[in-house]
């Protein structure tokens, strides 16, 4: 009994080593795919494999994923994604709900550097202000004042893209 429990480790040591060092002998920014065939076993895939980057795999599994409405039912909500640019669109939730991420962080980064220098210029005025010197409004209030103003504006311009379908997830809105 004790062999075996050694030559059931012995071989799991051993599968676990090959496959350690077939997957170290390949490079990781290749990715294999097969061509889907339905109603078929997948040992008659084997003919149709193909060696693709990963941007190349991505590419082809959006475009699947919009050819075959992959998302159908299953997207966002209008309403929302509405309501979302409408109250928090200064910070971009917007953009994250439908999955924007990068204009979502522009926009949040916008605000917080705006909010950053109202505070940093106020503080600086108020220093003014208890040291007697003139009384004028900082220029980083003014930058600051800006910068939120802009993304306030861009928020507002979504909220109305959202309204008249000129501003959608990638998946599309429910229907």
């Amino acid at each position: 009994m004790r062999k075996l429990i050694k030559l059931t480790f012995l071989a799991i040591a051993l599968v676990v080593a090959t496959v350690n060092s077939a997957n170290a002998a390949f490079p990781k920014d290749k990715v294999v795919s097969t061509e889907a065939v339905t109603g078929v076993s997948a040992v008659s895939n084997l003919a149709a494999v193909t060696t693709v980057t990963k941007a190349e795999a991505k590419k082809q599994l959006k475009d699947f994923k919009k050819a075959n409405n992959w998302y159908a039912g299953g997207g966002k909500s209008k309403i929302v994604a509405a309501l979302l640019a409408f109250f928090l669109g200064g910070f971009g939730i917007h953009r994250f709900y439908m999955g924007q991420k990068k204009q979502g962080f522009m926009q949040l980064g916008g605000t917080i550097v705006g909010i950053a220098l109202v505070v940093a210029g106020a503080a600086k005025t108020v220093t003014a202000i208890g040291t007697g010197a003139s009384t004028s409004v900082s220029t980083l209030v003014i930058i600051g004042a800006v910068i939120l103003l802009g993304v306030s504006i861009w928020a507002f311009v979504d909220f109305i893209r959202i309204l008249t379908g000129g501003l959608a997830p990638e998946e599309g809105f429910e229907k």
